[in-house]
């Protein structure tokens, strides 16, 4: 179910050192195939996305460093932060959407920012440790990652950027497979605005891991990557999709990528400005 160099941690989690000091743990498992990061510094750790929460993924974390770890959700989608209270350190990106979320100290995200009920999951409340602005530093010692709001998918979508190593997580902003730009809070403008916000940071040899993987043609797993040339296909195709007018439900990226689209998505391009 594998491919070479990704290995079972257990009969759930797969983890693939995709480069130096970024340990991937994926959920070939789960129907989304979620892939996770574990990003390893010299003084501390980032754990990017904590899966579903069908198993505790902080369980496979502390089984692969002694390092402490803050845990970071990408966004606030059930299949991103199944896992989040395992963590005793949380830190979230400091956005409005999510500050809105706030009750009595806890995190409690809408039910069209968490979207739970698609699979009758139940958020369980957390209290973060830290608020990081956006385009803040995260030094974890040895590896610095720039936080980058990257809305679209979902408001509060943040990508990490490793320029120093030539690497981009980036969650649910692009990953192999169909996009999904059809769900409650997902914007065409804001996607295509933060594609070009984040064309000219990436060098070309950037390397892009994503949130959800797919089978290559052997049926084995391996964790997502992408490349600068994705994004820029994605900008693309949406300037493209704009100027035609049309509302389809899907419309073609590349040969690696689609988008899904609803009404609801196209109506910032409607608006003024």
């Amino acid at each position: 179910m594998l491919c070479e160099g990704v290995i079972w941690l257990d009969d759930w989690f797969a983890v693939e050192e995709v480069a130096p000091g970024v340990i991937a743990i994926g959920e070939p498992r789960f129907h989304q195939i979620n892939w996770n990061y574990l990003i390893l510094g010299t003084r501390r750790a980032l754990m990017l996305d904590t899966g579903p929460g069908v198993r505790d993924i902080s369980k496979a974390v502390r089984s692969l460093t002694t390092l402490p770890v803050t845990a970071l959700p990408s966004h606030m989608h059930y299949d991103h932060t199944g896992g989040l209270s395992g963590f005793g350190n949380i830190a979230l990106p400091d956005l409005t959407v999510l500050r809105a979320c706030m009750q009595d100290g806890w995190l409690m995200p809408t039910d069209d920012l968490y979207v739970g009920y698609w699979e009758g999951m139940t958020w369980t409340p957390v209290k973060p440790a830290s608020w990081l602005p956006i385009g803040s530093e995260i030094d974890l010692g040895g590896r610095r990652l720039r936080l980058l709001h990257t809305p679209g998918h979902s408001p509060d979508s943040i990508s990490l950027h490793d320029r120093d190593n030539g690497i981009l997580f980036a969650a649910d902003f692009v990953y192999p497979g169909k996009l999904y730009a059809q769900i409650a809070n997902s914007d065409l403008k804001s996607y295509l605005d933060a594609a070009e916000a984040l064309l000219p940071q990436l060098a070309e040899a950037t390397t892009i891991l994503s949130a959800h993987g797919k089978p290559d043609a052997q049926r084995l797993h391996r964790a997502p990557r992408l490349a600068r040339q994705d994004v820029a296909d994605l900008a693309v195709s949406l300037r493209s999709l704009k100027a035609s007018g049309e509302r389809p439900a899907q419309w073609p990226v590349n040969d690696r990528m689609s988008l899904l689209l609803s009404d609801a998505a196209f109506l910032s391009w409607q608006e003024p400005g």
